[in-house]
């Protein structure tokens, strides 16, 4: 049963990557409304929501790159993988949700771990799914230890929130870790979410891949390798 659950789970959240940023924005932009509501400054909490889901049409853009011998190189931004978005104490829920919703626009799969606000990401998820977000593509990690969740298997990406001197040592933490390199991106600006307004704030969220397809040599289009820098 556990075997076919992960594989289940794994079909979302393939289907949920796979889905296409603006077509995720729809689904976010559905439930950002009650997420902000859920928070000490709706109004707040709506304006960053509202930056960050109108990006979406740009991480759908592909470059086209033509190669010497007739190949096209296709360059276009693709889900990172599996993604924890871990509030301090110290964290305020408005970045926290903020960061949670820059995971799932990109496309990745999602831990939560805010302990202090257990409700909150048990309303936040509520909330999410019942707007459309594919079941198993978020979990809550509360119970959990952050040394055990940050040795996850093939980690991509680390959301943090909370105080800089915190975030230091989850950095340090991280280091010490063994599998992939994982993304580590940090809000440390509590009130205004600064980091979050940054142009390559979402992108890093993302891995860059390339699609090469052969229109020549056989007589139609083939692809012949697509790779990512995870």
């Amino acid at each position: 049963m556990n075997k076919v659950f992960k594989q289940d789970q794994a079909k979302q959240c393939e289907a949920w990557a796979q889905l296409g940023a603006v077509n995720r924005s729809v689904i976010l932009a559905e439930a950002s409304r009650k997420l902000a509501d859920i928070t000490p400054n709706s109004e707040q909490s709506q304006h960053l929501f509202n930056h960050l889901l109108s990006q979406a049409p740009t991480l759908d853009e592909v470059t086209r790159l033509t190669g010497a011998t007739g190949e096209s190189n296709d360059l276009y931004l693709a889900a990172r993988g599996k993604a924890m978005i871990l509030g301090t104490e110290a964290a305020n829920p408005i970045a926290f949700l903020g960061q949670l919703i820059a995971a799932l626009l990109t496309g990745n799969e999602v831990f939560l771990r805010f302990p202090s606000q257990q409700q909150l990401c048990e309303e936040a998820m509520a909330i999410l799914n019942q707007s459309g977000v594919y079941p198993g593509v978020m979990s809550i990690a509360n119970d959990s230890q952050l040394t055990t969740l940050l040795n996850i298997s093939r980690l991509a990406v680390l959301g943090t929130v909370g105080k800089k001197e915190e975030l230091i040592q989850i950095g340090k933490d991280l280091s010490e870790t063994d599998g992939i390199l994982t993304q580590l991106v940090p809000v440390t600006d509590l009130e205004g979410c600064r980091e979050m307004f940054q142009p390559d704030y979402l992108e890093r969220f993302c891995t860059e891949r390339v699609k090469t397809v052969n229109t020549t040599a056989i007589g139609g289009n083939a692809t012949l390798i697509e790779l990512g820098m995870g």
